[in-house]
């Protein structure tokens, strides 16, 4: 995705072990986020390897549902999310998995959105917004009668909207959060056919970018490069990627070659 699900979770997975992370998002208020433009067509599937996510969308083209695996967000199963609107502002995000996501407004613009198991409140997510984009989301959980952190995104974008750097944190447990690594991602100009869907995007902690990743390059702890992909994209007529042939390896070393997929309805 852009940033993707299956090769940032890649960095991901070094660092987080099997915590629970079917959790959501919020907002500390800084901006709104910026409307997203409606690309030429509604994308129905972005698909990664074994990596999805899906759209079903009403008749006022917001996100219905949808259906998604990745490890961050669903830890590897296919998970539906429904989504209630009031006013167009996502209102309930209710999931086969048992969770609801209920986001919390001030002032019109999102402040923190909470996730509740069976009645109970589980964790939470404040976000921070800066120029209409997400620039930080922090997950805590429920611990001894208290919430922690245990895991943070934090975006810087580019001029043109798009994200130049993803870092992420790690809680230990007691409020402490440690650099666990990063990505640094370059774009081309065509539109990101996901963009349009960042309201919802926001609630799996994606950083979207109006444009599509052309090379991203993933970082340890110790900032030393551990990872690289290459895109190279197929567009159809209308200027929105058909498909991507990605190129996956370190400078001088042995690459895997795989493709990532878009379909439309």
């Amino acid at each position: 995705m852009q940033t993707t699900f299956k090769h940032r979770t890649k960095l991901f997975s070094l660092v987080l072990f099997s915590t629970v992370l079917l959790l959501a998002s919020s907002c500390k208020k800084d901006d709104a986020p910026a409307p997203a433009p409606a690309p030429a067509a509604k994308l129905a599937e972005y698909k990664d390897g074994e990596d999805f996510v899906r759209f079903q969308y009403n008749a006022d083209g917001t996100v219905r549902k949808a259906t998604v695996k990745n490890d961050i967000n669903t830890s590897g199963e296919v998970v539906d999310f429904t989504v209630t609107y009031t006013n167009k502002k996502i209102t309930e995000i209710s999931s086969t998995s048992g969770e609801k996501i209920f986001p919390v407004y001030e002032n019109n613009l999102l402040t923190r959105a909470d996730i509740f198991m069976g009645g109970v409140r589980t964790g939470y997510t404040n976000y921070e917004f800066q120029n209409g984009n997400m620039k930080r989301a922090t997950i805590y959980v429920a611990a001894d009668n208290d919430f922690v952190p245990i895991l943070e995104f934090i975006y810087n974008y580019s001029a043109a909207g798009n994200v130049t750097e993803g870092i992420i944190m790690i809680g230990d447990g007691s409020g402490t959060m440690t650099r666990a690594g990063h990505v640094e991602l370059t774009h081309d100009n065509k539109t990101n056919p996901l963009y349009a869907n960042k309201d919802f995007m926001i609630f799996l902690w994606q950083g979207m970018s109006k444009n599509n990743v052309l090379v991203e390059k993933i970082f340890d702890s110790n900032l030393q490069l551990e990872d690289r992909y290459i895109y190279e994209y197929t567009y159809k007529a209308n200027g929105l990627p058909e498909k991507a042939d990605v190129e996956q390896g370190l400078p001088g070393e042995p690459v895997e070659n795989s493709t990532v997929g878009f379909v439309y309805q």
